[in-house]
């Protein structure tokens, strides 16, 4: 390996170790930098040269002897969610869709083969998984992640799950893989998903992708709400039919913002 190889070796390294940290951080909600080398396993002079710099950036702050994740993350996030033109076309529809509905209602992207949450419109009267801002879900798992899956490709399917498996979190969770396609036929057919306690007992949700040409399936909507509430019934006769009247009409205001 020649000198400059070795130097971006170390480099990338670098950078991997410094973002493992601010995970580390985000995880704790914030670590003195004796409790950060301990946990991680590095050097405390190690350590305190990431920090510092991280401090530097502003994506880490110190508050007395406390290192804590900067509220830059929120202005860089923000930024990049604000600018997307299915959340600008999506949050008035899903703020409406929760008046009318009762529920929670929820819109996600896809990204590196997960569902992430870019924005939840909250009723006080309801309750679901509790998922915050910027989360990650597997996509076999939730309504948004399967109703995005059946827009892809097989191949696509296979690329994902391989990647990522097929984890249960609840006693309801598809593991299987047969019977995660025999979900998407289903899913094709009828237009919408269904998440029946899988992610979180004893919340239910219907979903459906947002799609856009020619980048295909570019997010998901969903209501969620308690089992007891998203019954058959209600979803066939209700839900279902005001979710996909959103879905329909976040596509064109897409296609405006095109």
């Amino acid at each position: 390996m020649t000198k400059s190889n070795e130097s971006d070796a170390r480099g990338l390294k670098s950078v991997e170790r410094s973002f493992e940290i601010i995970e580390y951080l985000r995880s704790v909600s914030g670590a003195t930098l004796s409790e950060a080398a301990d946990d991680l396993g590095m050097a405390v002079s190690t350590a305190h040269i990431h920090l510092t710099t991280l401090v530097d950036t502003g994506y880490v702050v110190k508050d007395d002897d406390i290192y804590r994740c900067g509220f830059e993350f929120l202005h860089t996030g923000g930024q990049r969610r604000d600018g997307l033109a299915l959340y600008q076309a999506a949050k008035p529809e899903l703020d409406e869709l929760r008046d009318e509905t009762g529920e929670h209602t929820n819109v996600t992207v896809q990204e590196r083969g997960y569902s992430v949450q870019l924005y939840k419109s909250e009723n006080p009267d309801s309750i679901d998984d509790d998922a915050s801002l910027g989360d990650h879900f597997y996509l076999h798992l939730t309504a948004t992640g399967k109703a995005i899956l059946a827009e892809l490709s097989d191949e696509r399917v296979d690329e994902i799950l391989d990647r990522r498996g097929m984890p249960a979190l609840t006693d309801e969770t598809i593991t299987d893989e047969d019977a995660l396609y025999d979900e998407l036929e289903a899913i094709r057919e009828r237009g919408y998903s269904i998440n029946n306690g899988e992610h979180f007992p004893g919340v239910c949700a219907i979903g459906t992708a947002i799609v856009s040409e020619p980048d295909g399936a570019i997010g998901a909507i969903s209501i969620s709400g308690p089992r007891s509430r998203i019954t058959t019934d209600r979803i066939e006769d209700e839900l279902a039919p005001a979710l996909l009247n959103k879905k329909n009409i976040i596509e064109l205001k897409i296609r405006q913002f095109e």
